[in-house]
């Protein structure tokens, strides 16, 4: 979460960035949504953006992705939108990126337009998805392995718990404090008060580190027995809506 005045310095932070269109939608994901922000943190903002038609019409295109990663007011900000049509194709093929951006539970902008994202990616629920979170786990445990740190320890589990949350309900839960009760993994707190009373890339204790590999098997046999009995659908269901709310979306931009 933010704070009314992280709040105030991001909304300035996406003044001075502005996105190459509109910006229809911009939420907040890492630390802060995750429930483990540091001191030191850095502000993770994902949205996205819609080009003006005339890109659309001529021969280079719009740009489909906008990125800034600086500091600012002394905070670091990293920005990425992307327009409308990559950021739907994206989630249409089970990207766990842009299913975060839509709901996490802090947004940036006032619009129309941010609840009929949401309800398109609450509409998407699908097993497509495991792929992302699955793959994602995979590659935090080879970073972690590298350099072991607090952070990197939580974002392993914060992801194969998302992955495995999504996967039995069919709804996003990016927090990993009531992942950590409902799953089975109270000591992950300790883990979390570490992070959020120390530095962004504090190191974790070798012996908390070997402790917690230990349970890097059953997080991935948990994501693979979610995937087996999930009740949601194989594809993407409402890529239809999708498409029609965009075609909508653009024709009102005329």
């Amino acid at each position: 979460m933010l704070t009314p005045d992280e709040r105030a310095r991001a909304l300035r932070f996406l003044d001075a960035h502005p996105a190459p269109g509109t910006l229809l939608q911009c939420g907040v994901t890492g630390a802060h949504a995750y429930g483990f922000l540091s001191p030191d943190s850095d502000v993770d903002l994902k949205g996205v953006h819609l080009a003006p038609t005339a890109e659309l019409l001529g021969l280079g295109g719009p740009k489909e992705t906008h990125d800034v990663l600086v500091d600012f007011e002394e905070v670091e900000h990293d920005l990425t939108t992307h327009e409308a049509a990559k950021a739907l194709g994206l989630l249409a093929r089970g990207n766990g990126n842009v299913l975060e951006r839509l709901l996490s539970p802090v947004q940036l902008v006032a619009s129309d337009d941010v609840e009929a994202l949401r309800e398109l990616a609450r509409g998407a629920m699908s097993t497509r998805f495991a792929p992302h979170y699955r793959g994602f786990f995979s590659g935090v445990m080879r970073e972690h392995a590298r350099e072991p740190k607090v952070k990197s320890m939580l974002y392993a589990y914060r992801t194969a718990l998302t992955g495995v949350h999504l996967l039995r309900t069919g709804e996003l839960e990016m927090d990993l404090r009531p992942l950590a009760d409902r799953y089975g993994f109270p000591e992950l707190h300790g883990l979390v008060e570490a992070k959020r009373r120390g530095e962004e890339k504090g190191a974790l204790d070798p012996e908390d580190d070997a402790r917690h590999r230990a349970r890097w098997p059953e997080l991935e046999a948990m994501l693979a027995a979610a995937l087996e009995r999930s009740s949601l659908p194989h594809d993407v269901p409402n890529r239809d809506a999708m498409s029609a709310w965009l075609v909508e979306r653009r024709l009102r931009a005329l």
